[in-house]
């Protein structure tokens, strides 16, 4: 009985496999390290970090805000984000945001890859997951008292017995036997 032998592989097969550059190893290593992302802002870096739940509610009072006109949403998402915590937040937000839109006056495209980064940051599979489990364990969760359950149940047996009873005998509509006659 023979051994069947592997056959060798050579990274040509795949396309030239070669070591990682040094860009991909600093990747690598800001993903694994969770480290802060910097973004370049006319010049200035801006570091931007894992985005907290304060954050996150703060921008989506923003977006959800209708008295909020359209050309200073930008702004005002850009500047919670920077900042990224709940007392910085509170005491700088509404200078940053008035920075960023009435002295520096940075236009939408120069704010996106900042918005861009944060939706790389939030942590939304933790959060999907979290409000999967919680939704059943509110207490405003509607509960049917027992008669409304067995009515229920009761219409669908009557459903169930009618379907039946017309497969038995044909599943003819009334219009379909009054066209064949």
């Amino acid at each position: 009985m023979e051994k069947a032998q592997n056959p060798k592989i050579e990274p040509e097969q795949f396309g030239g496999v070669s070591e990682p550059s040094e860009e991909d190893v600093r990747e690598l290593e800001s993903v694994l390290s969770n480290a802060d992302d910097i973004v370049e802002l006319r010049g200035k870096s801006v570091k931007i970090g894992w985005i907290r739940r304060g954050t996150l509610r703060k921008i989506s009072s923003v977006m959800n805000d209708k008295s909020v006109s359209e050309d200073k949403i930008t702004c005002k998402c850009a500047a919670a984000a920077v900042l990224n915590s709940y007392w910085k937040i509170k005491f700088f937000w509404g200078l940053l945001w008035r920075y960023y839109y009435y002295i520096k006056q940075y236009s939408d495209s120069e704010l996106t890859p900042i918005l861009a980064l944060v939706k790389k940051k939030v942590p939304a599979l933790e959060y999907y997951v979290a409000t999967i489990l919680l939704t059943e364990v509110k207490d405003t969760t509607m509960a049917m008292i027992r008669q409304e359950a067995e009515a229920i149940r009761a219409a669908q047996i009557t459903a169930q017995a009618g379907k039946s009873a017309s497969a038995r005998r044909g599943s003819q509509n009334p219009s379909e036997s009054a066209e064949s006659r």
